[in-house]
C-alpha cells in the first residue's frame, strides 16, 4: 500500500509562489484573472501570492483597470508586473588579456559594461587577478548606478576547465590554476555576493543558446577560437560538463594528425602570416608588408584575404584546412547540428569559414552540419555569464531577498557563497 506523503502548507505556498513568479517574470504586465487562468490557482491564492511578491520586492501592483464595456460599473481588474530592477546580476569574462564585466537587470537588459586590460608583467599573480575581477565588477556597477548591495548573483567565466563546484581540479597546468583562483570565495568574503565560476567556452555556448545561433539548435558546439581553442557542448538542449568539467577541453588536438595543438584561429592566422612575411622578399606584392610585423593581427590578415592579397589568402587556406579537421572531430564525437565559431575573431572569419564548409563534407557523415560565425562578438562570454547568473537567481528566487527589502519573517535557508549547490547545467 502506498502511503501518501503529507504536504505542508508552507510547501504549497512556495509552489504557488514559484508558479506565479515564473509567469510574471516573462510578461510585461498581467491581470489577476489572467494569472488565475495561467496557473490554475484560485483567485484568493493568486492575489495573496502577488501581495507577498509585492511586499518582498519581486513585483509591483499597477493601477487597476475596469473590466467590461461600462467603465463606471465594471469591476476593477488588479494588475501586476515583475520588477526587473529588484536587483541586478553581473556577468564577468575574466580572460587572459582583459577583464570584461556587464551589469544587467533581471530580464537580461544590459545596464553597463566595463573592460579592464590585463598586463601580464603587472597582473600575473592570483591576488592581482582577483583584484582586477573585483575592480571591474565594481566599476560596472558604478556606471549602472547600482549599489553593490543590489547584486543578486555574479557569474565569472575563466579560460580553464571548471567542475560543478566552480573549481579547477586538473593539476597539470599552472596556467589554469592562475586563471581560476578561488574567485567565488573572494567576492563573497569582500561583498557578500553569491558568485558562480564557469568555463568561458561553456558560457559562450550558453550565450549562443540564449541569444545566438544556438537558439534554434538542440545540439550545438560553440568553439571559442582566439588564442587557444575551447568548446562548449550542448546536447539536446543541455550543457555537457563531464566528471571534472573537462568536456570541450582541446588538449586531445595534440594527437590529431594535421592539427597538432590547441592553438586558436587568431594565433594560427597571426603566426602563419608573420612567418610567411619573414620569408618574403621586400616589395614582393603583399599589402601586409606595409604593417609592422609586431603589430600584425589576425584581423589584418583576414581583411587582406577578403581583398585578394595572395599571402593572406594562402594563410587563410592553410588555417581553414586545419580548422576543418578540428570541426570534424566534434562531428565525430558529439554529432552536433551546428558548430559556432565565437569570440572576437568571429567578426572577421567568414572567408575562412567558407573554405571550411567546402572541405568539411570530406570528413563528416552525414553531410550538412552547419558552421557559422557568432554574431555576439567579443562579448559572448559576458552574455553567457549574465544568463548563468539570471538562471541562478530565477531558480533560487524564493531563497533570495531582493535588494533594499526587509527580510520576511520566516526566511528560507540562505544561499552558499559559491552558489555551486545550484544546478550547474542551467
Amino acid at each position: 500500500m502506498v502511503v501518501p506523503v503529507p504536504v505542508s502548507s508552507r510547501h504549497l505556498r512556495d509552489a504557488s509562489t514559484r508558479l506565479v513568479l515564473e509567469h510574471l517574470w516573462d510578461v510585461d504586465e498581467v491581470t489577476g484573472s489572467a494569472l488565475i487562468d495561467a496557473t490554475g490557482l484560485s483567485r484568493a491564492t493568486v492575489h495573496d501570492v502577488c501581495e507577498g511578491l509585492v511586499e518582498r520586492g519581486w513585483a509591483t501592483e499597477l493601477e487597476s483597470l475596469r473590466v467590461g464595456d461600462d467603465h463606471r460599473t465594471g469591476r476593477p481588474a488588479r494588475r501586476y508586473a515583475f520588477d526587473p530592477r529588484a536587483g541586478v546580476v553581473v556577468g564577468v569574462d575574466a580572460g587572459q588579456h582583459r577583464i570584461s564585466a556587464t551589469v544587467a537587470d533581471l530580464r537580461g537588459v544590459t545596464l553597463s559594461r566595463t573592460v579592464l586590460p590585463v598586463v601580464p608583467v603587472r597582473d600575473g599573480t592570483a591576488d592581482r587577478r582577483l583584484a582586477l575581477i573585483e575592480d571591474g565588477t565594481l566599476s560596472a556597477l558604478a556606471d549602472a548606478g547600482a549599489p553593490p548591495g543590489t547584486v543578486l548573483a555574479v557569474a565569472v567565466g575563466v579560460p580553464a576547465p571548471v567542475d560543478r563546484d566552480g573549481r579547477t581540479t586538473f593539476r597539470d597546468n599552472p596556467f589554469w590554476e592562475l586563471m581560476n583562483p578561488d574567485i567565488a570565495t573572494h567576492l563573497h568574503d569582500r561583498h557578500g555576493w553569491t558568485a558562480l565560476t564557469d568555463n568561458d567556452a561553456n558560457l559562450a555556448a550558453v550565450a549562443e543558446q540564449w541569444r545566438g545561433h544556438g537558439a534554434t539548435a538542440r545540439c550545438q558546439v560553440t568553439l571559442l577560437a582566439g588564442e587557444r581553442f575551447g568548446a562548449g557542448v550542448v546536447d539536446d538542449g543541455r550543457l555537457l560538463r563531464g566528471a571534472h568539467g573537462g568536456v570541450g577541453e582541446m588538449r586531445y588536438l595534440d594527437l590529431v594528425d594535421g592539427v597538432g595543438s590547441a592553438t586558436g584561429i587568431a594565433a594560427l592566422v597571426r603566426e602563419d602570416a608573420r612567418a610567411q612575411l619573414r620569408r618574403l622578399a621586400r616589395g614582393a606584392g603583399s599589402s601586409l608588408q606595409d604593417l609592422d610585423p609586431g603589430m600584425l593581427e589576425a584581423t589584418h590578415v583576414l581583411a587582406a584575404a577578403r581583398a585578394g592579397d595572395p599571402l593572406a589568402v594562402s594563410v587563410v587556406e592553410h588555417v581553414a584546412a586545419l580548422l576543418a579537421r578540428v570541426v570534424a572531430t566534434f562531428a565525430s564525437i558529439y554529432d552536433p547540428e551546428r558548430v559556432i565559431i565565437a569570440g572576437a575573431v568571429a567578426e572577421s572569419c567568414e572567408p575562412l569559414l567558407e573554405l571550411v564548409r567546402s572541405d568539411l563534407d570530406r570528413y563528416v557523415d552525414p553531410p550538412g552540419m552547419e558552421v557559422l560565425a557568432s554574431s555576439l562578438g567579443r562579448d559572448v562570454v559576458t552574455v553567457g555569464a549574465v544568463k548563468r547568473a539570471l538562471d541562478h537567481v530565477r531558480e533560487h528566487a524564493l531563497e533570495i531577498q531582493p535588494a533594499g527589502r526587509p527580510r520576511p519573517s520566516a526566511p528560507s535557508t540562505p544561499l552558499r557563497a559559491q552558489g555551486h549547490r545550484a544546478r550547474a547545467d542551467r
